[in-house]
C-alpha cells in the first residue's frame, strides 16, 4: 500500500489589527479547482522542512529560509476506497508579515481572515481538523475518508501534536 509524504504550509500575516492565513486556488493538478494551504510532495531524500521551503517559493514566489518555518504537526489521511492516496502533510507555519503572494502555474493566492475561511471551496476534511489548527496553529489529525474519496468516515483531531519529523513510504509516490 503505497504512503505518500507531502508538506503544507500556513503562512499568517496581520493587517489593520486582523490575522489572515494565506491560501490559494489550487490551478493544475491533484485538487485543481478546490482551495488550499500551499505545500506538496516530498522529493527524494529532501527533508519535510526543505520541501516546505521550496513548495511556498514555487507556488508563492515567496522567499523564507528554514529558520522561519515551524514545525506544527500533522494530517494523516486514509483512503479505504483508493489505498494508493493515503498521505500524511506535516505541517509548517511562518508569520510572513507583508510579503507579496504572486500567482504562479500552481495556485493563484489569497488572503483570508480567519473568520472568513473559504470552506465550501476546500477538501470536505479540512472542516474537521482547520479549526482546531488555526487558533493554536499546532493539530495532529488522523482523517479516514468515505468510500466515495471525497467525504469523511471519521476524524480524530487534537490541538497539539507529537513531533514528528519523518515519514515513512512504502511503494512508490
Amino acid at each position: 500500500m503505497a504512503h505518500r509524504c507531502v508538506t503544507l504550509c500556513f503562512l499568517f500575516r496581520t493587517r489593520d489589527g486582523v490575522e489572515e492565513v494565506l491560501l490559494g486556488l489550487k490551478r493544475t493538478g491533484f485538487g485543481a479547482g478546490r482551495i488550499v494551504a500551499l505545500g506538496g510532495k516530498i522529493d527524494g531524500s529532501e527533508t519535510a522542512l526543505d520541501a516546505a521551503v521550496r513548495e511556498v517559493a514555487e507556488e508563492s514566489s515567496i522567499r523564507l529560509e528554514p529558520g522561519e518555518l515551524e514545525a506544527a504537526g500533522r494530517v494523516t489521511w486514509s483512503f479505504p476506497a483508493a489505498p494508493r492516496s493515503n498521505m500524511t502533510a506535516f505541517l509548517f507555519t511562518a508569520d510572513v508579515g507583508a510579503v507579496t503572494a504572486r500567482t504562479t502555474e500552481e495556485i493563484e493566492p489569497h488572503w483570508y481572515t480567519l473568520d472568513a475561511i473559504p470552506w465550501d471551496g476546500m477538501w470536505q476534511d479540512a472542516r474537521h481538523w482547520l479549526p482546531a489548527f488555526l487558533p493554536n496553529r499546532r493539530v495532529d489529525a488522523r482523517i479516514v475518508m468515505a468510500e466515495d474519496n471525497r467525504g469523511v468516515a471519521s476524524a480524530s483531531v487534537r490541538g497539539e501534536d507529537q513531533e514528528a519529523s519523518t515519514c515513512r513510504s512504502s511503494g512508490p509516490s
